[in-house]
């Protein structure tokens, strides 16, 4: 029988529609792939492409380091030789100088007059009491302070005698253990013939009085050291001649010295001995080489930063100045205008300070007026442009001498009479006007070198009692401002950037301001730095999204300026907002470029300029914003320890501790006499439970430089964690003794002592510590418990 043949099933067919679409399917999902693939082969060429650009950019646009390590210059202290080998041949000019306020400028005691009243009587604060006593011909200061041990200072060094007709005082330093010679806060006015203390507030010099706490003293206890040395506050190289603090790292103490503390030939003319030495080779008078510059050859600018030295403010970019260096390498003269500017708009004073306005005189601007136009360098006497003596600083003669024309007949343009004081030219343009850091208990005025035309209303919107209303005070400001209009018409205006800088402070757009504060073209460098300093500050952030064109341009062009703090302004500005920009980028590292091998001015300048900005993002605890501005300073300047360490600080204040902790040891690498770099690094390695590695740092510190109170404090700290209780309160008394102000040092002092149960120095303790905080509540009822404990 055949086999039945099993039948298959049949096929199923899809429906002709069903078929189409399946087939459409199958193609778009190949298609896609296929792009897919494409897209991925586009993507990673690209990226490729982009990551070998990326690494070409970052070639290209990478900062120069710097061509300039050190200052270029060689003058060293020994290239100094006293006024007295002046002498020799310039006999005249050294009986003149002799005579000058420069050569009574101060000295030690016994060879400088002394005036003030060191008659052996107390003068009483409201919580201390000092008496100015003599002993064996030497002169002291003995403090009693509530709290704290009798204290006797020895005076080493005197500066001032009281010369100044608007005001003039007498201070004394002391040499500490140290090394250092410190200002001592207790000054003399010779007028009003009373001792005097500068305050921390807005009071100014105040009297000696029991209204005044000693810790109101804005130098108590005594902190602010002669010369330039940058780990305290100074009173840099102006009050005497060739003055040098430094520390030396071998003897463990500060080496002060100097000349004189009277202002010296070398002051100005820079170091005398290759000068002597060629002289008395050959005073023929035929060299071409005499081995120093004379000074009557400079250029206005150039002889203007002769006085500048010290009759100006200027901030600090290196230590080490002696004349006869680069002014500009070691000090900005306009660097103070970032922050809280010291001057008005027209450039007048608003704190301290007032030669240095001259830079904002039409005299300067548009004409050749230097400061030995008037003053005579030797004598300190008056003349005027041509030379010729002068009766004394209210001669009309210092102007007359260029404007001609009104010493015809000056009462006609003065419209005083002839003999009054206000026919004099110095009456309406130079009246003297009182220091407003001053106060206005003691008389402290000095000479209005802008030179400025008097303008009654526009002073008074300033604040400034000028000209007019210090001799018609009982006259309303219309009636001044009428008489002037009256007398003279329309008077000058001001120059367009001092209107624009008192313009900007009532507008907040940003393209307004640049309208205003960016002025690349004129001769007015003083007022541009001002506008530049306060863009910067005010309209600008970091790497901003965005930057108006004509405002990069404007940067571009000040970025170009002749004057090396104009173009560091101009520059930082630009790193600042859009330095992360390769075009911009590429910019900034061309002008760096043409700065060649003397680039060093620039990049402290702007590098300061960036960590000033940065710190005030940190204090306003912007803490990410500031460590990008750090990191943009140290693009500029990498070994730069004050950012290095700034940045420490900032990381500290993240929590990141390992961070800043690597930023401390290259501060402190390259700053090896310096022990703050190591006490910070002790702080983070305490905060990350490294106890001993922070004692050694803390060692370290100490052993570096004794003389940091930190150090001990917080080895003291240490110790007391560990329960070593007379350790830790060996190293508090050791940082209260560097600092008395420090009163957490007191108070842990304190704190030590009680678990040693030695309860009534504990008391003794916090009672010197609430003498600087007084509002401390912990320490008020760690006072109240000890009271109690001893009366028990």
């Amino acid at each position: 029988m055949a086999k039945k043949q099993r039948k298959r099933p049949a096929k199923k067919t899809a429906p002709a529609h069903t078929r189409s679409r399946s087939l459409a399917n199958a193609a778009y999902i190949a298609g896609l792939v296929l792009f897919l693939l494409i897209l991925v082969v586009l993507v990673l060429t690209w990226r490729h492409s982009r990551s070998k650009r990326r690494s070409r950019e970052q070639t290209v646009l990478s900062f120069p380091p710097p061509a300039q390590k050190a200052p270029a210059d060689s003058v060293k202290f020994d290239d100094f030789v006293g006024a007295e080998a002046c002498a020799e041949c310039h006999q005249e000019q050294y009986r003149q100088w002799r005579g000058s306020t420069h050569g009574r400028a101060g000295g030690e005691p016994g060879n400088v007059r002394i005036f003030a009243k060191f008659d052996g009587k107390p003068r009483f604060f409201k919580d201390a009491q000092v008496i100015p006593y003599q002993q064996n011909g030497q002169y002291f200061f003995r403090v009693k302070q509530s709290g704290f041990p009798e204290q006797t200072f020895r005076v080493d060094a005197v500066v001032g005698g009281g010369h100044m007709y608007g005001g003039g005082t007498q201070t004394f330093f002391s040499r500490f253990a140290d090394g250092t010679l410190r200002f001592l806060p207790f000054d003399f006015i010779r007028k009003e013939g009373v001792w005097f203390g500068e305050t921390r507030d807005r009071r100014g010099w105040v009297p000696i009085s029991r209204a005044l706490s000693i810790r109101d003293l804005s130098e108590w206890p005594p902190s602010r050291i002669l010369g330039g040395e940058p780990a305290f506050k100074n009173c840099q190289e102006c009050h005497g001649s060739q003055i040098q603090t430094t520390y030396d790292r071998r003897r463990k103490t500060y080496v002060t010295r100097y000349r004189s503390l009277r202002i010296n030939c070398e002051s100005c003319h820079g170091p005398g001995r290759r000068h002597v030495q060629l002289m008395r080779q050959d005073s023929s008078g035929t060299r071409r080489d005499i081995g120093m510059v004379s000074l009557a050859v400079l250029s206005k600018d150039a002889s203007i930063t002769v006085c500048s030295r010290c009759h100006a403010l200027k901030d600090q970019l290196l230590p080490g100045y002696l004349p006869g260096k680069d002014l500009q390498t070691y000090y900005s003269l306009k660097l103070p205008m970032l922050g809280r500017n010291p001057y008005h708009a027209d450039g007048r004073i608003k704190a301290f300070g007032y030669q240095q306005n001259h830079l904002f005189s039409d005299c300067y601007l548009n004409g050749s007026m230097t400061c030995v136009d008037c003053h005579d360098p030797h004598s300190q006497k008056y003349r005027d442009v041509w030379g010729r003596p002068l009766v004394g600083k209210f001669d009309n003669g210092q102007c007359t001498g260029c404007h001609a024309s009104k010493a015809i007949a000056p009462e006609a343009h003065s419209h005083h009479k002839k003999n009054s004081p206000g026919n004099q030219c110095t009456a309406c343009h130079m009246p003297f006007l009182q220091h407003k850091a001053m106060g206005k208990v003691l008389r402290f005025a000095r000479s209005d070198h802008t030179i400025p035309i008097p303008r009654p209303a526009f002073d008074a919107r300033l604040g400034i009692e000028n000209a007019c209303k210090q001799c018609h005070a009982d006259r309303s400001l219309d009636w001044l401002e009428n008489k002037m209009k009256a007398w003279y018409g329309t008077i000058k205006p001001h120059k367009s950037m001092v209107r624009n800088l008192l313009e900007e402070q009532e507008q907040s757009d940003r393209r307004t301001a640049a309208q205003k504060l960016l002025e690349p073209a004129g001769n007015f460098i003083m007022a541009q730095a001002a506008g530049l300093a306060r863009f910067l500050e005010f309209y600008l952030s970091p790497n901003m999204p965005a930057l108006e064109p004509e405002i990069t341009e404007r940067l571009k062009e000040l970025a170009m300026s002749t004057d090396v703090d104009i173009r560091a302004l101009a520059l930082a500005a630009l790193h600042l907002a859009r330095g992360d920009v390769p075009q911009i980028r590429a910019f900034l590292i061309e002008r760096l470029k043409q700065e060649g091998n003397t680039d060093l001015p620039l990049r402290l300048r702007w590098s300061i300029i960036l960590g000033y900005l940065g710190t005030v993002y940190r204090d306003t605890g912007k803490l990410t914003e500031a460590v990008t501005i750090y990191q943009k300073a140290l693009e500029i300047l990498p070994d730069h320890e004050p950012t290095l360490t700034n940045l420490g600080y900032t990381y500290q204040y993240l929590q990141d501790h390992h961070t800043a902790i690597e930023h401390f040891r290259q501060a402190a690498a390259l700053k090896p006499d310096d022990p703050m770099p190591l006490i910070n690094m002790g702080i983070s390695l305490e905060a990350l439970g490294r106890l001993e590695e922070a004692k050694q740092a803390y060692l370290q510190a100490i052993d570096v430089n004794p003389w940091q109170p930190l150090a001990y404090f917080n080895l003291g700290n240490l110790y007391y964690r560990e329960q070593l209780f007379s350790e830790a309160a060996r190293m508090y008394r050791k940082a209260a003794e560097l600092d008395p102000s420090l009163a957490r040092a007191h108070f842990y002092l304190a704190r030590s002592l009680i678990r040693l149960r030695r309860f009534r120095e504990a008391l003794q303790e916090t009672q010197a510590g609430l003498q600087y905080e007084p509002d401390n509540g912990s320490a008020r009822q760690m006072l109240a418990d000890l009271r109690r404990l001893l009366r028990q």
